[in-house]
């Protein structure tokens, strides 16, 4: 099959057509760690924002004393970029994973982790960390081409308690030809979430447009 021209830059395009081999990606995003950064701004990356704008906006409803009591989980932390934009927004226990050990060096370096973690694949994820320990998770730039299946919304599900909140984006490629539609259907309609709020083609990168979530568990 021929490969598909999906971002203006040269090794977002490549991440874009990964093939969803957790290894593969890993071994992609192991190579990227040190330019990360760099590339991101170069394409306008606003993601880490508007996910922490959708938790800021919310964190008041999660029945904590304060944000900084809140525990929560960035899965798929990369280099920590979302995490820092919680920190600024005063969130102060920020627990990270990602599946690249060496992104998550860089993110644990940021010193606005309580602890971020490599070498985590995101489809096992409820088996390293406890079942509904967290307040809320997000998850940005994972939710798209070439990386995890929409089937992970319903481990996130799983690592967060009742009442509390899941907050990621989805690329509109992403959201167009995955059936993320049918899994957050059947996830609600099986009373485990419900949708709390969404922000529909808005600013991702400087060559695509992003939808962003947030979803409230019911149940686990």
């Amino acid at each position: 099959m021929s490969r598909k021209s999906r971002s203006n830059h040269e090794i977002v395009d490549e991440a874009l057509n990964l093939d969803g081999n957790p290894e593969n990606i890993r071994r992609f995003y192991d190579g990227w760690a040190d330019k990360y950064d760099e590339d991101v701004v170069d394409i306008a990356y606003s993601g880490p924002d508007t996910i922490a704008g959708l938790m800021d906006k919310h964190a008041d409803q999660l029945g904590a004393s304060g944000r900084d009591t809140l525990r929560i989980l960035d899965a798929g932390c990369g280099t920590g970029l979302s995490g820092e934009a919680l920190y600024r927004r005063g969130f102060r226990d920020i627990h990270g994973f990602d599946l690249s050990p060496e992104m998550a060096e860089r993110a644990a370096k940021r010193d606005c982790y309580t602890r971020a973690v490599g070498g985590v694949d995101m489809m096992k994820a409820a088996d390293r960390f406890e079942p509904g320990s967290y307040d809320a998770a997000i998850s940005v730039g994972v939710f798209t081409l070439g990386h995890v299946p929409p089937e992970a919304l319903g481990v996130l599900v799983k690592l967060v308690r009742p009442g509390g909140l899941v907050a990621l984006s989805t690329r509109i490629q992403y959201f167009e030809e995955s059936n993320y539609r049918q899994v957050v259907r059947d996830l609600t309609e099986a009373g485990r979430i419900r949708l709390l709020d969404q922000i529909e083609d808005a600013n991702y990168t400087s060559d695509g447009a992003g939808h962003f979530w947030a979803y409230q568990v019911v149940r686990q």
